[in-house]
């Protein structure tokens, strides 16, 4: 293989590379968004529905 075709198969994998890492970045942008519209129904929703002795009053949000 010549050098001016390695060349551009390198910089075609960087642009591939970089063009997945942007479609990962979009994906976990959007993830985030939605998992946080899901805790804001969560906290609107559970004061009306959590029993007098506070069982399931607390969401582990981190796991």
């Amino acid at each position: 293989m010549d050098i001016g075709a390695m060349s551009m198969e390198m910089s075609l994998s960087r642009v591939q590379q970089s063009a997945g890492i942007s479609v990962a970045k979009k994906a976990m942008d959007s993830q985030e968004v939605a998992a946080e519209g899901l805790l804001k129904m969560a906290d609107t929703a559970l004061p009306e529905q959590v029993p007098g002795n506070g069982i399931g009053l607390f969401v582990d949000t981190r796991a």
